[in-house]
């Protein structure tokens, strides 16, 4: 199954969820997302935790995901 994180359930007033095939690319994705637009410049044990404990599973639809921006083989 894959993972989502929502950055509301980490307590963000954002919208942005991320999707990802393992832990591992949801994590990355988190980060980037946080130092992108949130301008997090460290993460915390206790951020990692509550990432960890927020992870719902599910099957996100990745190909709808990437078409929104010109990249699916539609």
């Amino acid at each position: 199954m894959d993972k989502m994180v929502s950055f509301k359930d980490l307590g963000a007033e954002c919208d942005f969820t991320v999707c990802a095939r393992t832990e591992v690319e949801l994590f990355k994705e988190v980060l980037e997302h946080g130092h992108a637009i949130h301008h997090m410049k460290e993460f915390s044990p206790e951020f990692y935790d509550k990432v960890r404990s927020s992870i719902q599973e599910g099957y996100c639809d990745l190909e709808d995901e990437l078409c929104k921006f010109g990249e699916c083989s539609c």
